[in-house]
């Protein structure tokens, strides 16, 4: 009968096992500086471009349609994200109208007649509400007022 021999520990102060956990946490300190800029990066690029997720997630949408969407619902889909997405570029859109559209959007699954004439409708409502907050023409400048 055979036995390994048993494992000896380093001696107390040897150098050969204190640099593991320094090289550890250098590693892993710099992944997270990393992914932190990355993060960062990512939300300063949506915050400039609103429309590559939007895209996005319309092509989600075009990708699950189900069969009793008809031609004419994909157009007017399409004809409505379409005028949102002219707003949103020019920055009318406002945060309430976001948060509708982000709450109308499903993904991960088939998107029914129901969901695209729910979204058509929101699509419409956020981009009737920016272009009227754009036509609005600003309030008459005050005239200085006389000191008495």
């Amino acid at each position: 009968m055979s036995t390994a021999p048993p494992i000896e520990p380093a001696p107390p102060g040897s150098t050969s096992n204190r640099g593991c956990w320094k090289a550890a946490l250098l590693g892993c300190g710099a992944a997270a500086i990393l992914l932190v800029a990355a993060l960062v990066g990512l939300f300063i690029y949506v915050q400039k471009r609103p429309t590559a997720v939007t895209d996005l997630l319309m092509e989600r949408i075009r990708a699950g349609y189900a069969p009793d969407v008809t031609a004419e619902d994909k157009s007017d889909l399409d004809s409505a994200y379409a005028d949102f997405r002219r707003e949103l570029e020019s920055k009318r859109v406002s945060k309430d109208d976001m948060e509708r559209v982000r709450d109308a959007i499903k993904i991960g699954r088939e998107v029914g007649r129901d969901e695209v004439h729910e979204l058509t409708r929101v699509f419409r409502e956020a981009a009737r509400h920016s272009g009227a907050a754009g036509s609005r023409t600003a309030p008459p400048a005050l005239g200085a007022t006389p000191v008495p």
